[in-house]
């Protein structure tokens, strides 16, 4: 079961406890002496706590700096109030009394470490129903997956606050803050161009972007990102503690944890001070359908799906021009793949030798996009194996009451007559306008259509068909 669909109970027991605090700790610190805020909305709580156990504190939390100390303060507040953590580390500056001390504003903040989502559900008068959850665990997967084709993904934190989904993605390379000078004889900050210059690289680079990408699942999952997150000194659920609302309180857990690194992040959001326009041309969240499985990769052309079809089968030039070809073109552009680079050029030249042809290097415009249906249409219209998941689009299973093999044509002794200008899209069109949903009767219209395929298609083609085809065209919506 997905961690959602499980009561709290079972939640804690299965998922949150896969994870301990020392694991939280080690996480965000990379096992590093730096200062956490844990914030807590209680002055009281926060000057007994810290006062008790000797720690730092600021009007707004108490400051640890290993996995004792947070596991302390977690154990002597979580049953009293809802507790917070500062997303990024915090180092002692100047307050607006002059005193040196730590913390919860801006010019507190030492580096950027972690790029921060949240997301919550559009009505919040209660707390989260499972289904919510579920929509709130979809966007974050739906962001995660875009990232993946960055390889920025790797090390992150998915938490459960309570009613909702918090993404913490770790920087690979922490961005240092500048020190702002804080002047005695007028209480106030100098104004430093750098700190608020680098102050709002994440809200205005790539959480503007974030927040465009999920715009358009907003009306669907009824859920949202909360842009606000994307300031440098916000605070997130603090896993392993409680969320006291709606007369009662939820757990806070974690639910997912990567730790590898996340090659080019901070290079990437770095890029939006010296280039913004290149930034916005290089934005990650745009819509384009690369995926895992499509994206080039330097040192690795050859592995990719589309060119091996390429170089393992004998193809048509004409066909393979003018669809598989023009379509390598779109990843190659999307990847941004250096077509000077030893690599592709030692590729191009082999196929050009194998297909007896040119082909062509000049890249389609940005409004042609990859679709792999085109690519699976071609590969079903020469009986190839299919590289892509099949019409991804059609996701919805019908109660067809059909269970398509080899040999069910059999049932029937009848053959439906297909016509011979026709090529098997439109044949099977056709049949599926005849099925209804929850009619036995569908697999003997199949069984007939197969016999028909037989006549006009041959025993191999109709095979191939029955057994990479009519299953997701007629099963599904």
């Amino acid at each position: 079961m997905k961690w959602y669909e499980l009561d709290e109970g079972e939640r804690i027991k299965q998922v949150f406890s896969k994870y301990s605090i020392a694991d939280f700790w080690d996480w965000w610190s990379d096992k590093q002496e730096i200062f956490m805020e844990v914030r807590i909305k209680n002055w009281e709580l926060i000057k007994e706590v810290a006062t008790k156990y000797s720690l730092p504190f600021s009007s707004s939390g108490i400051y640890v700096c290993n996995q004792n100390q947070l596991k302390t303060v977690i154990a002597s507040v979580r049953d009293k109030a809802t507790v917070w953590f500062g997303i990024n580390p915090k180092k002692k500056n100047y307050n607006k009394r002059g005193w040196k001390s730590f913390g919860g504003g801006d010019y507190f903040v030492d580096s950027i470490n972690y790029l921060f989502v949240d997301i919550d559900r559009f009505t919040k008068s209660k707390t989260a129903t499972k289904e919510e959850l579920k929509n709130c665990d979809i966007l974050a997967d739906k962001i995660l997956e875009r990232l993946e084709k960055q390889e920025w993904n790797k090390s992150y934190i998915k938490v459960a606050s309570g009613n909702g989904i918090q993404l913490l993605i770790k920087l690979d390379v922490p961005i240092k803050l500048p020190n702002v000078i804080f002047d005695n004889s007028t209480k106030l900050y100098q104004i430093n161009d750098e700190f608020e210059l680098i102050k709002s690289l994440i809200k205005s680079g790539i959480g503007r972007q974030i927040a465009r990408f999920c715009k358009k699942f907003r009306d669907v999952l009824k859920v949202e990102v909360d842009t606000s997150v994307f300031y440098i000194g916000k605070v997130g659920a603090l896993p392993v503690t409680k969320n006291y609302k709606y007369d009662g309180f939820t757990w806070r857990g974690i639910i997912d944890m990567k730790d590898e690194e996340n090659t080019g992040l901070s290079d990437y959001i770095l890029s939006a001070v010296d280039d913004k326009d290149k930034f916005k041309r290089q934005n990650v969240f745009t819509s384009s359908n690369l995926t895992r499985d499509n994206i080039l990769r330097p040192g690795k052309l050859r592995q990719n799906k589309l060119v091996k079809l390429m170089l393992d089968y004998n193809l048509p030039y004409g066909q393979i021009n003018n669809k598989i070809w023009y379509s390598l073109k779109i990843l190659l552009r999307d990847s941004k793949f250096n077509l000077r680079s030893d690599e592709f050029r030692e590729l191009h030249k082999e196929l050009e030798s194998k297909f007896k042809g040119d082909l062509t290097l000049n890249l389609p415009h940005q409004r042609f996009k990859f679709n792999c249906t085109v690519v699976n249409n071609f590969c079903i219209a020469y009986g190839l194996p299919l590289i892509y998941e099949l019409w991804p689009t059609k996701t919805k299973k019908l109660d067809m009451r059909l269970d398509i093999e080899w040999g069910m044509q059999e049932l029937v002794s009848v053959s439906t007559n297909l016509n011979s200008d026709t090529n098997i899209f439109e044949d099977m069109k056709e049949v599926k306008d005849r099925l209804v949903e929850g009619n036995y009767l569908n697999a003997n219209i199949v069984a007939g259509f197969i016999n028909g395929c037989l006549k006009k298609y041959g025993e191999e083609k109709s095979k191939y068909y029955v057994d990479n085809v009519f299953d997701k065209f007629f099963n599904y919506e």
